[in-house]
């Protein structure tokens, strides 16, 4: 039976902060920097920032919970959370720079201390990753029950997952002394171990995987910040007379297993009641996906002869696949990854070679979503780059300028409102206007329908931090995405 309400009536409030930064390289070429694993739909119609999110609202208030981000994905983690529920719309915190988790932890817990009263608020909080997969929905109310009864002990919890398999890519936790109903103390973390170890750790019934959730009571979690992390304590003290945006940047990048967890005493594992899974690379994909009479998990617009245990995804135009067994093909608009599914670990040297080259594939999508729409990068050579631009109802872009490049824009749907050196002109279907570089402009879309436009960049440099802007409606001034 549930618990009455009536009966809880007295006990402190519960918030939680949802980390949503990252970039999932090992998903690449569906993950990229600018829209990372958490934003996709993985696992179902709902991408998995949603799916935690609507987790997360079977235990806790909306106006309890915190989703921190990065700017970069600020507009697009709105857009999501506002179809689960408006109210979350202002609760998404943006980091001005990618941070680990131990400083975006701490921007989340300013709003939490707000809320609350101070540090000495006695008041649960957990933190929760964004982007893992977790089934049980009972088990996980289980878990974080007993996890908010140890943390208002004083302790510091975390969530251990018993291993299924000898994980190599996973963090382990090792239980020492018993506290009673599924709960231990910790011995120690281990990080990512070599296959002989994982295969003692799976035998030995004493070890579990890190699911990366913490429960903890901010006067707790403050208290080990000013012992072990101390390079912290001067830019969080002085909140109060300084923006904490001020001095982000030059924080240790460190995440709060290695700053906090692994070094405090009293911390405690809670064996998680649900099945969990981080979706770390193409593999868990293929695992967790539904498999058809060959054992193949296909999506989007697949063609598979003779092919068997593979994952098929295409998510741009026709992939023909023949003969191939225990194999990954991922296909999107713009860049094809294919390996053994025993080889998924090996994505992540992709991508650090693709970033050694500059490469934009690491970076974005062919289409790139903006507060204000998208863009399309349609064809791109030496001085020129084609896009197609779509503007929603009522949204407009910021008063800009380029220094190095002009543009010719062709309204093919839609009505547009272009502004260039200070005057305004009213634009339909196939009609066109040029903007000289070195000139402001802007352009809007007053209609009820989305605007469409195609526009031509000219210019001896054409990268997106050719712009600077003087005017924006959504708080970005001189920043490198349009």
């Amino acid at each position: 039976m549930p618990k009455s309400r009536t009966s809880r009536t007295a006990e402190p409030a519960k918030h939680a902060i949802i980390l949503a930064g990252g970039s999932g390289t090992r998903l690449w070429p569906l993950s990229r920097n600018l829209f990372p694993k958490q934003l996709l739909a993985l696992s179902g119609e709902e991408t998995l920032l949603q799916q935690t999110v609507r987790r997360v609202l079977t235990a806790f208030a909306p106006q309890n919970i915190w989703v921190v981000t990065n700017e970069e994905h600020m507009f697009e983690v709105r857009s999501q959370l506002k179809r689960l529920d408006p109210a979350l719309d202002s609760r998404v915190l943006a980091e001005p720079l990618a941070r680990n988790t131990l400083p975006a932890v701490l921007l989340g817990l300013d709003r939490v201390l707000a809320a609350t009263g101070g540090e000495d608020s006695k008041a649960a909080v957990a933190v929760f990753p964004s982007d893992h997969l977790l089934e049980d929905l009972q088990g996980f109310r289980d878990s974080l029950d007993r996890a908010m009864e140890l943390a208002a002990q004083g302790r510091f919890v975390t969530f251990g997952v018993v291993p299924r398999k000898p994980e190599t890519g996973y963090g382990y936790i090792a239980r020492g002394e018993s506290l009673g109903d599924r709960a231990w103390s910790v011995e120690r973390f281990i990080e990512k171990p070599r296959l002989e170890k994982a295969l003692e750790f799976l035998k030995s019934g004493r070890h579990y995987w890190n699911s990366g959730v913490f429960v903890f009571r901010p006067c707790d979690f403050l208290d080990a910040v000013a012992r072990h992390a101390p390079e912290f304590w001067p830019w969080w003290t002085n909140r109060e007379q300084l923006p904490l945006s001020q001095g982000y940047g030059g924080l240790p990048n460190l995440s709060v297993d290695y700053g906090i967890a692994e070094k405090i005493d009293n911390i405690a594992v809670v064996e998680a009641r649900f099945e969990w899974d981080d979706l770390g690379n193409w593999e868990a994909i293929y695992r967790l996906g539904k498999k058809d009479e060959n054992g193949n998990v296909i999506q989007g617009d697949v063609l598979a002869l003779d092919c068997r245990d593979c994952l098929l995804i295409s998510k741009g135009g026709k992939l023909a696949a023949v003969g191939l067994a225990n194999m990954i093909m991922i296909q999107t608009r713009d860049a094809t990854l294919t390996c053994p599914l025993t080889d998924v670990q090996r994505v992540k040297e992709v991508v650090a070679l693709l970033k050694s080259q500059g490469s934009q594939l690491v970076e974005s999508h062919m289409t790139v979503k903006r507060p204000w729409g998208s863009y399309s990068v349609l064809e791109e050579g030496p001085h020129y780059k084609i896009k197609r631009i779509e503007v929603l109802p009522g949204a407009r872009l910021s008063l800009q300028m380029h220094h190095h490049r002009s543009e010719h824009w062709v309204v093919v749907s839609g009505t547009a409102l272009v502004e260039i050196g200070g005057e305004e002109r009213l634009l339909v279907e196939n009609q066109a206007v040029d903007i000289a570089k070195a000139t402001t402009h802007r352009l809007a879309n007053p209609g009820k329908v989305a605007l469409e436009i195609i526009e031509i960049q000219s210019g001896p440099y054409l990268e997106e931090d050719d712009i600077v802007r003087f005017d924006d409606v959504y708080g970005r001034v001189k920043r490198k995405d349009s």
